[in-house]
């Protein structure tokens, strides 16, 4: 009776494990609706603050033109979180990850980026280092590049993430004006709906809303498996289109497209006119000032894209446990009945050939 013991253990450890997955699963259909409808109110302020960069710069770039014009020999002075510096030597990656496991491959997606980022930079002949946002994620890092100055900081459960992204905020700007870096890159990932996200690297410093093509996406352009959009259940491609579960449509046109006006030459005559009002202070005192609150409210957006995401992958790495369990019992169960069988009939053989004699 041995073997119907252990097959008993097993059973009830398979059951209790199933239990916890499901129950997890649950919870992270729950995070993952209220993330969500968080990321889809963060919008409107995140776009808004977009529209008024854009409105400053090309009020800023209109007057040049005109003191241009003038023969005035004067040039505005935009601030440098917009023009950057000149030589890019010094990258700061940031990547932003989850304090946590049991989420499936989101942490190793985007290490897997950040890994291609820094091998990319690195051959380019730039000095690079981490803020790694999120403990799981940045401790595999740090043990995978020794070499690399990796800082890492987790979310404090007594903030929001608002102010979560005031406090990056504040250390990307100190770390930039201390001129530790020239160029910031932030690796995350974006949540299209519960069964695609899309691992995104984007430039933060100098800020590029205005360029309408990404200088980086022939880092994401890849032909990794990891990419390919898959269906709920990771098992074949899917579009968009045929995805129902949480579909979310919000905020896909963030940027708006207020103006072609380039981040690299943002003196060149503009493709709209400008506001017919003059600004007090100047154009660039003001953007002085809103320039932090724009990289805030990007930070905002992105740790939000970052929650959902991961509460999507969660959900279905704990749907593909429960499912994995729910196929170990049925098997351990044929297994147990099958083993009982051989022992019951056992039984009987020996009780008729006792009988018999």
């Amino acid at each position: 009776m041995s073997g119907l013991k252990q097959l008993r253990t097993r059973m009830n450890t398979v059951s209790s494990t199933m239990k916890i997955t499901t129950a997890m699963k649950m919870i992270s259909v729950s995070k993952l609706r209220k993330s969500h409808d968080a990321l889809y109110k963060a919008y409107p302020y995140a776009d808004e603050i977009n529209r008024m960069v854009r409105r400053l710069v090309r009020a800023a770039s209109y007057r040049q033109e005109k003191m241009l014009e003038e023969n005035t020999g004067q040039i505005l002075p935009l601030p440098s979180l917009l023009t950057g510096r000149g030589e890019e030597k010094n990258f700061l990656i940031i990547a932003v990850m989850s304090d946590e496991g049991l989420c499936g491959q989101f942490n190793q997606t985007i290490i897997a980026k950040v890994e291609h980022v820094i091998e990319y930079l690195k051959g380019d002949g730039k000095k690079v280092s981490l803020l790694c946002f999120g403990r799981r994620g940045g401790e595999i890092l740090k043990r995978k590049h020794p070499d690399i100055k990796i800082h890492i900081t987790s979310r404090r459960t007594e903030r929001t993430f608002f102010e979560e992204a005031e406090r990056l905020t504040y250390m990307l700007i100190d770390s930039y004006s201390s001129h530790i870096f020239e160029a910031c890159l932030v690796v995350y990932s974006e949540f299209e709906t519960a069964a695609i996200q899309k691992t995104k690297i984007e430039q933060l410093v100098p800020i590029q809303t205005f360029n309408h093509q990404n200088k980086w996406q022939f880092l994401i352009d890849t032909k990794d498996p990891i990419y390919i959009k898959r269906d709920i259940l990771g098992e074949k491609k899917v579009s968009l289109q045929k995805t129902s579960l949480f579909t979310a449509i919000a905020g896909q046109n963030i940027r708006s497209p207020l103006g072609a006006i380039d981040a690299e030459n943002l003196l060149k005559e503009s493709t709209r006119p400008a506001d017919s009002y003059d600004y007090d202070p100047s154009e660039s005192e003001i953007l002085e000032d809103v320039l932090p609150l724009y990289i805030q409210s990007y930070i905002y957006k992105i740790l939000l894209e970052t929650l959902a995401s991961e509460s999507a992958f969660r959900m279905l790495a704990m749907d593909n446990a429960s499912r994995n369990a729910g196929e170990m019992m049925m098997n351990l169960k044929k297994k147990y009945h099958r083993k009982r069988q051989e022992l019951v009939t056992r039984d009987l053989i020996d009780v008729v050939s006792g009988s018999s004699n």
